[in-house]
C-alpha cells in the first residue's frame, strides 16, 4: 500500500506535468499577451490553491506542505521587514537636506543676493519634488512592464541598493550635489518600491482573497508607519551630530534591507506565471515596446479611468479622491505656523502623534475588517477621516483638533478597501499587477503635481479674501464676503470635507 507522503508526491507531479501542458497549450494559441497572462494566472492559481492560498487560513496538513507554501511564508515575512528597514533608512534623511543645504549655501551663497541661503534651499527641494513627480509619471508605466517582464526580485533589490550608494555619496562627499542626488534616488526609488510591492501582494491574492488581502495591507502600513516614526526621531537626534552622521546609518538599514530582499525573497511571479512565460524569449529585453511605453507613459496615467471599464473607473476616482488630501503637507505645515503658532518642534511632536495613532490604526485592522467586512470598515474609516479638517474649520484650537483626529485615527487606512478592490478586480480580469501598479503610481503621480498648486492657491486666495473682508467690515453687504472672513484661510480643509464626502456617497453605492 502507497503511503500517504509518496501518494502526494505522485500527486504533486501529475499536477506539474498537468500545468505545464495546459501552459503550452496557451503558448501556442496565439492570443494575446494579456489573455495569455490572464490563462496563465488562472491556471496556476487553480493549481496552488490548495498549497498557497489555504495556507493563508484554511486547514493544511503539515506533511503537505510544498516549496510553494513556503516561498510564500518567506516572501511575506521578507517583505514585511525589508518594507520596515527601507522606510526606517529613507526617513532618517527626509528631513535632513533642508538644514544641510542650508548650511552648505551659507558658505557659498554671494551677500549680495536678495534670498536667504534657507529660501534658496526650499527653492531647490520644490523644484526636486516636482522634477521627481515628473520622472515618476513617465517611468511608473515602465517599471510596470519591467516588473511583469522580468520579475519583482531582481528589480526590488536595484531600488534599495541605490537608496544605499546614494546614501553613500554623502557619507564620502558631504555637498549640495551629492545630498541632492540622494533626495531624487530616495523619492523616486521609494516611490518604485510602492509598486513592487503591491505588485508583491497583488500576485499572492486571488480575486477571492479580498479579506485577508486587505489584512497583509494593513500590516505592512503599520510597519511602514513604525518605519517613519522611528526613523524620523531617529533621524531628527543623528542630525545633530552631522548629515554624514545620519546618511551613514541610513545606508546601513538600507543595505540589510537589500541583502533581505536578495536572500529571503522569493519572486512571486515564478509562483504565478507558468514556466513558459517565463522562458528567454519573454525574458529578453523588447526595446520597441519599452520606447512605446515611455512614449505612452501621460496615457498610462488615465488607464484606470477609461480602459478597463465602468467599475475600475469608479474605483479609480475613489482611489483619487481618498489620496488627495495626503498632498497638503506643506500648506498644512504653513496653516499651523500661521493660524496656530506652533514652531518646527511643535509640528514635530504633531507628525510623532500621527505617526503613533497610524501603528494602532494599522495594527488593529485586521480584526476590525474581520468583524466589519472590507466595505463597512471603509465607509467607517471614511467618516472618520473627515473629523480632523471639519474640526479646523469650525475651531482656531489646535488642540482640538489634535482630539479630533486622535478619535479618527483610522482615517489613514480608508484606502485599504479600495486597494484591495483594485487589485482584485485585476485579477479577476488577468491584467498584469506590475502593468496594473505602474499605471496607479502614475495616476497619483499627477496628484503629487496638482495637488500643492491647487491647495496653495486656495490657501492664498481664502488668505487674501479674509482679510479684505475684515479691512471693509462695516461696509461689507454681501454673507459670502463674510464667511469669507472667517473660513477664508481654511479653504484646504473645506475642499478635504468636500472630497471626503464625495468618497463616502461612491463608497456606498459602488463597492
Amino acid at each position: 500500500m502507497v503511503s500517504t507522503k509518496h501518494a502526494l508526491l505522485l500527486a504533486s507531479l501529475l499536477v506539474l506535468i498537468l500545468n505545464n501542458t495546459d501552459a503550452r497549450k496557451i503558448s501556442s494559441s496565439g492570443i494575446s499577451t494579456r489573455q495569455r497572462h490572464h490563462l496563465l494566472h488562472r491556471s496556476k492559481s487553480n493549481v496552488l490553491s490548495s498549497d498557497l492560498y489555504k495556507l493563508r487560513g484554511g486547514a493544511v496538513d503539515v506533511d503537505s506542505s510544498t516549496t510553494a507554501s513556503t516561498h510564500y511564508q518567506r516572501t511575506i515575512t521578507a517583505l514585511h521587514s525589508t518594507s520596515f528597514l527601507i522606510v526606517l533608512s529613507t526617513s532618517m534623511v527626509a528631513f535632513t537636506p533642508l538644514p544641510s543645504i542650508t548650511r552648505h549655501l551659507t558658505t557659498s551663497v554671494s551677500l549680495s543676493s536678495s534670498a536667504s541661503p534657507q529660501e534658496h534651499a526650499v527653492k531647490i527641494l520644490s523644484l526636486i519634488s516636482a522634477a521627481s513627480a515628473a520622472v515618476e509619471l513617465f517611468l511608473s508605466p515602465l517599471l510596470g512592464a519591467l516588473l511583469d517582464r522580468f520579475g519583482r526580485k531582481r528589480p526590488s533589490v536595484l531600488l534599495h541598493s541605490l537608496i544605499t550608494l546614494s546614501n553613500l555619496g554623502v557619507v564620502l562627499h558631504p555637498s549640495v550635489h551629492t545630498i541632492c542626488i540622494s533626495r531624487i534616488i530616495n523619492v523616486l526609488c521609494s516611490g518604485f518600491l510602492i509598486i513592487t510591492t503591491q505588485s508583491i501582494i497583488g500576485d499572492l491574492f486571488s480575486g477571492t482573497q479580498k479579506d485577508q488581502m486587505g489584512t497583509v495591507l494593513g500590516r505592512q502600513a503599520a510597519l511602514i508607519s513604525s518605519g517613519f516614526l522611528f526613523g524620523s526621531l531617529l533621524g531628527g537626534r543623528l542630525t545633530e551630530y552631522g548629515e554624514r552622521t545620519a546618511y551613514g546609518c541610513a545606508s546601513i538599514f538600507s543595505a540589510f534591507a537589500a541583502l533581505n530582499a536578495a536572500l529571503a525573497m522569493s519572486d512571486t511571479l515564478d509562483l504565478t506565471t507558468s514556466s513558459v512565460s517565463m522562458t528567454d524569449e519573454t525574458k529578453s529585453l523588447n526595446w520597441t515596446s519599452l520606447k512605446q511605453a515611455l512614449l505612452e507613459a501621460p496615457l498610462s496615467s488615465v488607464q484606470l479611468l477609461f480602459h478597463y471599464g465602468s467599475q475600475m473607473r469608479i474605483l479609480a476616482l475613489l482611489l483619487l479622491l481618498q489620496s488627495a488630501p495626503m498632498y497638503m503637507g506643506d500648506v498644512f505645515q504653513v496653516f499651523a505656523k500661521e493660524e496656530w503658532g506652533l514652531k518646527p518642534n511643535d509640528f514635530g511632536k504633531i507628525v510623532a502623534l500621527f505617526g503613533v495613532l497610524g501603528i494602532f490604526s494599522n495594527t488593529t485592522l485586521s480584526l476590525i475588517v474581520k468583524q466589519l467586512g472590507l466595505r463597512t470598515f471603509s465607509l467607517f474609516a471614511i467618516v472618520s477621516s473627515l473629523l480632523f479638517p471639519m474640526t479646523a474649520i469650525f475651531t482656531n484650537n489646535y488642540r482640538h483638533v489634535l482630539i479630533a483626529g486622535s478619535i479618527g485615527l483610522y482615517a489613514g487606512a480608508q484606502k485599504v478597501g479600495t486597494t484591495t478592490a483594485i487589485t482584485s478586480l485585476a485579477n479577476e480580469r488577468g491584467i498584469p499587477q506590475g502593468q496594473l501598479q505602474g499605471e496607479k503610481a502614475s495616476m497619483l503621480a499627477l496628484l503629487k503635481i496638482i495637488c500643492p498648486v491647487i491647495y496653495s492657491a486656495l490657501y492664498l486666495k481664502g488668505k487674501e479674501w479674509s482679510m479684505n473682508s475684515f479691512d471693509g467690515a462695516e461696509e461689507n453687504k454681501f454673507a459670502l464676503q463674510m464667511i469669507m472672513g472667517k473660513f477664508g484661510k481654511k479653504l484646504p480643509f473645506v475642499l478635504n470635507c468636500t472630497l471626503g464626502v464625495i468618497a463616502f456617497i461612491v463608497t456606498l453605492q459602488s463597492m
